[in-house]
Parts: structure tokens; C-alpha cells; sequence
């Protein structure tokens, strides 16, 4: 059974719980937090940190100082759970005119299988819940082509974000969900 877990703008100190777990690894980080569950199920904050350290350290090398930040406790937190694993992750927060999709991210053993369209799908939801029109994203270029595919067009020329060339991309949301 596939869950969805959201945690909306957590406390500084839920925050900083899940980063001190995360390099325990993605399924220990998802157990508990020293005993105490993080959402009251599967300890979602901590693996979200976890499969953003797995995805976004160890595998693309971004400096680990500038992985969370300050929007961290502002923003709202996805998280995919499927048969009690942490499967993805995503983050979102209102700016400007529309809803940012930030830190979306897959575990490696789980990628290919259709959960990074299953998290856009949940982000776009969140925007239209929140009477958003549109969303925006900072895409990697090699993974443009994946958001295109959703309906993103790019929306800037090529820039440095972590050490990694990106682009702007956003979609217009319509009332219908089309």
C-alpha cells in the first residue's frame, strides 16, 4: 500500500531532529527519531532528510551546508511511503504567483518506476488546493526532458544552482486538473 505524508511548516526543532538521523540511512531515519515518531507514523521528516542526503550529497556531490536551509520549516514536506518504505520526497512553497517545487527527489533504488510523476502530481494537487495557478521549478537540465513530459516549458536561460546547471521551468495550472 502507497501512503502520502505532508508535513506542512514543522518546527525548528523537528527540523533539526530529522537532519541529526538522516545519515542513519533512509529506512533507519523513517523507524523513529530517538523514540519519538517525527509525524506519528513512519518518522516522515527524517526520511525526507535522508533520501535528500542520499540524492542530492552522496549522489551529486551539493555541499551538505546548503541542503537545508531556511525555507525548511516554511515550506510543506511530501513524503511517498509505499509497504513502509520511504520511497521520494518533495518540498513546496508559495512564491510569487505560484507554487515552487523544490528538492524533489527519488531514492536510486526505486527510480524508474513512475514516482517522480506520483510526486508531481501531489505537488500540482497542493497548488490547486492552495487556489495556485501555476507551479515553478528549478529543473537540473540532464532531468528537463523528464519535467517537460509533465507539462513544465522552460522559463530561463541555463544557470549554476549547488555547482549543477539548471533551468526554470513552469506550468500553468488549469482548473480542471488538465
Amino acid at each position: 500500500m502507497t501512503t502520502l505524508v505532508r508535513i506542512a511548516e514543522p518546527a525548528n526543532a523537528a527540523v533539526d531532529r530529522a537532519q541529526t538521523v538522516a545519515d542513519r540511512g533512509i529506512d533507519a531515519a523513517a523507524a523513529r527519531v530517538d523514540g519519538t515518531p517525527t509525524d506519528g507514523g513512519v518518522g516522515s521528516l527524517a526520511a525526507i532528510a535522508a533520501i535528500r542526503y542520499a540524492v542530492f550529497v552522496d549522489e551529486q556531490g551539493v555541499d551538505v551546508a546548503i541542503e537545508w536551509d531556511d525555507h525548511e520549516t516554511v515550506a510543506e514536506h511530501v513524503l511517498l511511503v509505499d509497504e513502509g518504505r520511504p520511497i521520494g520526497t518533495a518540498r513546496v512553497r508559495r512564491v510569487g504567483d505560484a507554487l515552487k517545487c523544490e528538492r524533489i527527489a527519488v531514492r536510486k533504488s526505486a527510480r524508474g518506476a513512475g514516482w517522480g510523476g506520483r510526486l508531481m502530481a501531489v505537488c500540482e494537487t497542493i497548488a490547486r488546493e492552495r487556489g495556485v495557478d501555476a507551479c515553478i521549478l528549478h529543473a537540473q537540465q540532464r532531468v528537463a526532458e523528464f519535467y517537460r513530459r509533465h507539462g513544465y516549458r522552460v522559463v530561463s536561460e541555463p544557470f549554476e544552482e549547488a555547482g549543477i546547471p539548471h533551468v526554470e521551468m513552469r506550468m500553468e495550472l488549469t482548473a480542471d486538473g488538465d
